[in-house]
């Protein structure tokens, strides 16, 4: 039985990295390989934007492999979710076979993966003229947001299930509440930022990942600059050296920004 006292930092990391698009958040993720290690990154590409990681000098992409997933691929009739499930299959096989190649895998992004489950799922129950309609357009109801539910369910299963690490990403919007919480006629205003899932995916998902880091971007006169937050309204950390606060992390490779924080030597 694994005792507690020998956890430590370098321990499998399963974190979810949020933040609005162009925040970093990708560039973070793949940075998650072991130096003097011939171990790779695997990422599941769903938004399409991995060419994002271009302007990250610092990060070694010739250790870094991916797959894009389309809502549909016009060279595979098979929908999003079993193209995912068999390229999943076949990474577990990899790791029971001790062949696996990578010590990271990445979910970039968990916004695009819900919206490609809910899309797997409006061809189906909408066969033979059923499900709601507006005009010719067919329109996701409840059946539809169970798919997309248990789907993506099924997928944080498979990644709670492998001893990788595993980062999943997720855009933020504007949460609104009441100007005066005690006034019903009172006018909403922002109040903070909520992942952009729908409300119970995002509470049930969030609670299997040790952290939650926060990435944003800001213009400085004419520059970027690029910032991480472990604690937060919406970040968290289980290391105990990270504290509250903004960091920047504008060209640092943040796996040893990070590290180096967790070993209270940064």
């Amino acid at each position: 039985m694994p005792s507690c006292a020998n956890l430590t930092a370098d321990s499998r990391f399963m974190a979810l990295f949020v933040g609005s698009k162009h925040s970093g958040k990708t560039c973070a993720a793949v940075s998650f390989m072991s130096k003097g290690s011939q171990k790779r990154v695997k990422v599941l590409d769903g938004d399409g934007r991995i060419q994002g990681i271009l302007g990250a000098s610092w990060i070694d992409k010739s250790r870094i492999d991916y797959d894009y997933y389309p809502p549909k691929d016009a060279t595979n009739p098979k929908n999003f979710f079993e193209r995912v499930n068999q390229d999943l299959e076949a990474l577990l096989i990899d790791i029971r076979s001790g062949k696996c190649p990578y010590e990271t895998y990445v979910g970039d992004s968990a916004t695009a993966i819900c919206r490609n489950l809910l899309m797997d799922a409006i061809p189906l129950t909408h066969e033979g003229n059923k499900g709601k309609k507006l005009g010719a357009l067919n329109m996701a109801g409840p059946a539809d947001y169970g798919f997309e539910s248990t789907g993506f369910d099924g997928y944080l299963s498979f990644l709670r299930s492998i001893p990788l690490n595993v980062i999943l990403t997720a855009h933020v919007v504007d949460r609104f509440g009441k100007a005066n919480p005690d006034d019903p006629y009172s006018e909403s205003i922002v109040i903070g930022e909520k992942l952009s899932l729908r409300d119970k995916i995002a509470a049930n998902s969030s609670i299997y990942f040790n952290h939650i880091f926060k990435f944003s971007r800001k213009m400085v006169g004419s520059a970027e600059r690029f910032y991480v937050e472990f604690i937060g309204d919406l970040a968290c950390t289980s290391y105990p050296n990270l504290k509250p606060g903004l960091f920047d992390i504008t060209g640092k490779d943040f796996h040893e920004f990070l590290m180096a924080k967790v070993k209270g030597e940064g």
